[in-house]
């Protein structure tokens, strides 16, 4: 009997000793932060600038780019197609950003990260807000972003005038 608990507690603490140690990497949340702020900062100043380049060098290759319009689902190659005919058109005006509202989550590891963005698209409405959500994964120790979506967000007490306005 002695000799059977000696054996089942060696066993337990063979089984402890043998377990995975995960260390949780130090980060620091305020310069992560930062820097996903500069490359959102980064890709609208890209567009004001109508360089398409530029604009789409912070996509992942994966990416899912999703636009105002419900048939608008992009990857990187068809929108970086979009974004280099759109910029070389004459006739298209770029806008630039004032970013009303900026809220950064990032995971508990610091190795993601979604971003939302509210602000005024001049280009599209002077009057209904658009709210851009992203979402960033560390790859090789840069930010690069693998989804982003762009949404209107009217005002609620303006939903009904936009219902009624689409009715007719």
């Amino acid at each position: 009997m002695k000799h059977s608990i000696s054996l089942l507690f060696a066993a337990v603490m063979l089984m402890i000793a043998c377990q995975p140690k995960t260390t949780a990497v130090a980060f620091d949340p305020a310069a992560e932060k930062d820097s996903i702020a500069k490359c959102l900062d980064g890709f609208y100043a890209a567009y004001s600038a109508k360089d398409a380049k530029a604009y789409m060098s912070n996509f992942s290759d994966d990416c899912l780019i999703c636009g105002t319009d419900p048939g608008e689902f992009w990857n990187k190659e068809t929108c970086t197609k979009l974004m280099t005919d759109m910029f070389a058109d004459t006739a298209f005006k770029s806008t630039t950003f004032n970013i009303d509202k900026r809220e950064i989550r990032l995971d508990k590891e610091g190795k993601s990260a979604v971003v939302v963005d509210q602000f005024i698209f001049k280009t599209l409405s002077e009057k209904i807000p658009v709210r851009n959500v992203t979402h960033f994964t560390k790859e090789d120790n840069k930010w690069m972003c693998d989804f982003t979506s762009m949404s209107f967000i009217p005002e609620n007490a303006d939903v009904a005038k936009i219902l009624k306005s689409v009715m007719e």
